[in-house]
């Protein structure tokens, strides 16, 4: 039966060759069943940091969720903010958020703040949040549902404060790094997105390089008159309020802090300067200089004019430091140089029954060089010695 051998060949040939095309397949389907898989598996560390991203999002709209169902008054964002529930934003700068806990609030300290008052700084009905603080602090608007940053202080070319004038309130940047002269910028808003209007006025020597050179006076520009200048210089500054983070150098304890209490939240080193209200007159290398006490709205102006075109210093409340032993220490800005550093001088008035003595000193500790005697000027222009 030599016919069926070859029969048998073929199948056995046939049957391996399915064989064969089943083995393939079968690897085939283990193959992309094992893609799918391995396509399908998570990589933990991808979830792991996919997560984390979705929480810090998560967190960064928390104070979103927290305002966005209804809508809340100003006051009350500005509560939410002091409270720590919110942060503030700059409009020029959004990713610069920045919550309370942010600010140095521990009393006592160079850079310290401390929540203000509320007052309506932008003229648009609803009050601002002050931050009293380094340079003037911070003002904070609310709007939007949102708290921004409305100014700041920045410096010593740019201490913050605020002034009523002709009506309005207005925002004040005081220059004092240089000795000598001064600028001003004030920003009268009609809500915190809206300025108005603005003023720049100053004095500086007409020959920088000579310390007895006449002043010029400018407003917007245009030069004014001596006059004219400490007429509007007295109106202006009359109705300033510092809000700068004063310290009490003898107890280390922020004037702020001491009078969070007092109706008008002046500083209560005004006791002695208030007894000392008044003009007083000495004789200085440019004739008849004027040594000046006045009470403001927001404290106390203390001024030394050596004539009618130059000054020894300009202070206020702010300046005075600490006053002891009959003694009120005037810290004042001596020097500054490029990188906002300053170095300080002190002027000391020592109150008499006959008058004041003025001394100059580098440091409150220093007994001081003796400047001049100065006697109080009555009402009839005449000298009480």
């Amino acid at each position: 039966m030599s016919s069926g051998k070859p029969q048998n060949r073929h199948f056995a040939a046939l049957k391996k060759n399915v064989v064969g095309l089943i083995g393939i397949l079968t690897a085939l389907s283990v193959a992309a069943c094992g893609q799918v898989k391995e396509d399908e598996m998570v990589n933990i560390e991808d979830f792991a940091a996919n997560q984390q991203e979705s929480d810090i999002q998560a967190g960064e709209s928390a104070d979103s969720e927290i305002i966005e169902d209804e809508i809340v008054n100003a006051e009350e964002l500005l509560d939410l903010f002091i409270n720590g529930s919110i942060s503030a934003e700059d409009p020029a700068d959004l990713t610069s958020a920045f919550y309370i806990s942010d600010l140095n609030m521990n009393a006592g300290e160079w850079d310290s703040f401390s929540v203000g008052e509320k007052v309506d700084l932008d003229n648009d009905g609803e009050n601002e949040l002050i931050m009293n603080g380094p340079y003037g602090g911070i003002y904070l608007d609310a709007r939007d549902n949102r708290v921004y940053k409305f100014a700041a202080g920045d410096g010593n070319a740019c201490i913050l404060s605020y002034t009523y004038f002709n009506g309005d309130v207005w925002i004040l940047y005081s220059n004092g790094m240089n000795v000598g002269y001064e600028s001003y910028h004030m920003e009268k808003f009609e809500g915190a997105d809206n300025l108005a209007a603005e003023i720049n006025f100053g004095e500086e020597p007409a020959n920088l390089d000579r310390a007895d050179s006449e002043m010029n006076y400018t407003w917007n520009g245009t030069a004014i008159s001596y006059d004219e200048y400490t007429a509007l210089c007295s109106k202006i500054f009359a109705a300033e309020v510092s809000t700068q983070e004063i310290q009490n150098l003898d107890t280390n304890e922020s004037l702020d802090a001491q009078n969070k209490e007092s109706s008008d939240g002046q500083i209560k080193k005004d006791d002695e300067p208030e007894s000392l209200a008044g003009e007083y007159e000495y004789q200085s290398d440019y004739g008849t200089g004027k040594l000046m006490i006045k009470e403001t709205s927001y404290g106390y102006d203390i001024s030394d004019y050596e004539s009618e075109a130059s000054y020894r210093f300009l202070a206020d409340s702010s300046n005075i430091e600490i006053i002891k032993d009959n003694r009120i220490y005037i810290k004042y800005p001596e020097q500054a140089f490029s990188d906002d550093t300053v170095t300080f001088s002190y002027y000391i008035l020592e109150y008499r029954t006959d008058g004041i003595n003025v001394y100059y000193a580098k440091s409150a500790d220093e007994e001081g060089q003796f400047l001049y005697h100065a006697a109080r000027k009555s009402e009839g222009g005449t000298i009480n010695n």
